[in-house]
């Protein structure tokens, strides 16, 4: 009995320290994630101080009697500057997306390392106790929290430049033109986003160890 209590005592304060160091980790995965999420919404807020910043200055320049000969220049220069804030705040934004989706990931194959101690907890973990989930690229994705005022803004201000450069004095053709702009804007910035995250999902298909449905089968395939 003394031998197997001796035995027992190293593999209890071996798993207990293994499981404080992925307790450890997983706190520091989420830790990492919340940072990306909040740099991702300060990105957003910064565009959005940005853009109301150009449109209170460009009224202002309105009313001014000297600068109205310059007036098409300022506008055409603030928009762009806009647009290109707009392009990189959205692919700072998308890369940040991928990465937390990683991180996610690796927190996943924690739970699986605490579901495999005890597989009894695995009907009631709350998240995929895998590494292959979230998916990296998922449906109208555009549409969804910062992503959608990021394409919006970009939108407009591409909407705004066309208008700018291109000699639209009749009304008809600036309602057909215009729209079509928009339209293009947005789609072209949403492929962007999907062929980034489709390209972070291929590059990381190789490290997947663990993927959810066929774990979930070992554990809970028989409940």
């Amino acid at each position: 009995m003394s031998d197997d209590s001796e035995q027992k005592e190293p593999a209890e304060n071996s798993l207990k320290i293994s499981a404080d160091f992925l307790l450890a980790e997983f706190n520091a995965l989420q830790s990492r994630a919340i940072a990306l999420t909040n740099s991702q919404s300060n990105r957003v807020n910064f565009l959005l101080i940005i853009v109301a910043a150009a449109l209170a200055g460009v009224s202002q320049l309105a009313n001014n009697v000297a600068l109205q000969s310059y007036f098409h220049s300022i506008i055409l220069a603030t928009t762009l500057g806009i647009l290109l804030l707009g392009l990189f705040t959205l692919r700072q934004n998308v890369d940040d997306a991928g990465a937390s989706v990683i991180l996610f990931r690796r927190a996943g194959r924690i739970r699986l390392w605490f579901v495999e101690q005890n597989p009894q907890i695995a009907q009631y973990v709350a998240f995929e106790y895998g590494d292959d989930k979230p998916a990296m690229d998922v449906p109208f994705l555009s549409f969804r929290g910062g992503e959608a005022v990021i394409l919006l803004i970009n939108a407009l201000a591409f909407c705004v430049v066309v208008g700018s450069v291109l000699p639209l004095r009749n009304l008809a053709i600036a309602l057909i033109v215009l729209p079509v702009s928009f339209i293009v804007a947005w789609v072209s910035q949403s492929y962007y986003i999907h062929k980034v995250l489709q390209k972070g999902e291929r590059r990381s298909a190789g490290a997947i160890k663990f993927p959810f449905e066929q774990v979930r089968e070992k554990y809970e395939g028989h409940l």
